[in-house]
């Protein structure tokens, strides 16, 4: 299953770049959730390079819940100041793994904002 879940990522990841069309986006967004960890990461790695163009599903992953603390990572490495609110919401998560990511996340922006 490694191989073909990393495969299917690589395949959306291209659609994505080629024209960052939502369907693409949202099976990166969904592959963060994988089992695989190879194609989780792969798949937060295409977003995180795809940057600005990210940042709407990113927030719409973090309204969701859905793959929140990926989600909140993605968010950190793309630093982008404007998902700081959203972040921040969750840096008191219940989730410990949510709270920790979301306060890296924090972080990070925070070091863009200063610009690094």
């Amino acid at each position: 299953m490694g191989l073909r879940a990393t495969l299917g990522v690589l395949a959306a990841g291209a659609a994505w770049r080629l024209g960052h069309p939502r369907r693409a986006g949202r099976a990166l967004v969904d592959a963060l959730g994988a089992d695989d960890e190879n194609a989780r990461t792969i798949a937060g790695m295409l977003l995180v390079k795809g940057g600005a163009h990210a940042v709407p599903l990113v927030r719409e992953a973090m309204a969701r819940r859905e793959n929140l603390a990926m989600a909140l990572s993605v968010a950190g490495s793309i630093a982008d100041p404007a998902l700081a609110d959203e972040v921040r919401r969750f840096a008191d998560d219940a989730d410990p793994q949510v709270a920790t990511a979301a306060r890296d996340a924090l972080r990070s922006i925070e070091r863009a904002k200063r610009g690094r």
